[in-house]
């Protein structure tokens, strides 16, 4: 049995985030889990090593034989969505052919390679496992099979497997009334209690526009480099099948 934090993301191994607050309150996350479960939690900043360095080396002194899954996505797809998700929360006010640069956060968080060998130098490939989003969606009873076979899990019977949640290109964008509720916890939820939720989802959402939009063949152009180089680093240090990704040389999909 595997116990997951409540708290999805708690960058805890992160110094600038949570480290400080001490192990009794990262031990606090998991006090409702059943003896003898696995304890797991889901923060995707921890392999985010060029904004948050130091993570591996905190997580290789404190809990040596943790067990890792890096899930990974193909990278022209995971930029499009990042583009999408900071769009839709009001973070990105640029267009996308002057915020997808080979230095911005949208690459280089895309850099699995780069990535994945920060993680190797402190880390046996045993203790590692790389799934591909996109085997999950189509194949989610056979990955997720092997992830129990990697945390020597017994098979679970899994359900609602098709079932698809927080999916970037269905999602309208928020509007400037949508930001500042965002910003103002309280006047969320006054908002919630008094305004009718179909009156409120107009007033706080506006069509997805540039959100959506593909990436530019120029935009494309000036990361493809980065992006192969990083694609054969990757393939260097673990066998996994890439054919479902986007070739380099090609437009993602309208």
């Amino acid at each position: 049995m595997v116990f997951m934090s409540p708290v999805k993301e708690p960058n805890f191994y992160i110094a600038a985030r949570n480290f400080g607050k001490g192990f009794d309150w990262y031990r606090s996350l998991f006090t409702d889990a059943p003896h003898g479960a696995l304890l797991g939690e889901a923060s995707t900043n921890y392999s985010k090593g060029t904004t948050f360095p130091g993570v591996p080396e905190l997580v290789r002194t404190h809990a040596p034989n943790v067990r890792l899954i890096y899930l990974i996505r193909d990278p022209l797809e995971r930029i499009r969505s990042h583009y999408t998700h900071a769009v839709f929360h009001g973070r990105e006010k640029r267009p996308v052919s002057e915020a997808i640069a080979p230095r911005s956060g949208f690459v280089r968080t895309s850099l699995y390679g780069a990535e994945l060998q920060r993680w190797r130098e402190y880390f046996p490939a045993d203790q590692l496992l790389v799934l591909l989003t996109e085997d999950l969606r189509d194949d989610p009873t056979g990955v997720l099979r092997r992830a129990e076979r990697f945390l020597g899990l017994e098979p679970h019977d899994y359900r609602h497997l098709d079932r698809q949640y927080h999916v970037s290109s269905r999602r309208p964008v928020k509007s400037r009334t949508g930001e500042l509720l965002e910003r103002n916890q309280r006047l969320e939820a006054l908002s919630r209690w008094v305004v009718p939720e179909a009156i409120r989802e107009r007033l706080v959402t506006k069509p997805a526009g540039s959100g959506g939009e593909p990436i530019p063949d120029a935009v494309l152009d000036r990361i493809r480099e980065i992006l192969d180089a990083d694609r054969q680093l990757l393939l260097s240090q673990v066998d996994v099948d890439l054919g479902k990704w986007i070739p380099l040389n090609a437009q993602v999909a309208r």
